[in-house]
């Protein structure tokens, strides 16, 4: 029952995480591609938070791998 719940939160934070990296990586394409190009600025707090789910998104694999 424990590991079942583990393994469902796992790869909900995984899928989460995986949306979110996805989002960003579109986002910058578009202030990349628009004319003239804009500046992505993010506080403290954002790039944080994007560390801690690309830094899952490794572990996470490496795991399943």
């Amino acid at each position: 029952m424990l590991e079942n719940l583990i393994t469902y939160l796992s790869s909900f934070i995984a899928v989460f995480s995986t949306i979110a990296i996805i989002r960003l990586i579109v986002n910058f394409v578009s202030a990349l591609l628009s004319n003239p190009p804009k500046k992505m600025e993010f506080s403290d707090r954002v790039l944080t938070i994007y560390g801690l789910f690309l830094s899952y998104i490794i572990t996470f694999l490496i795991f399943v791998l």
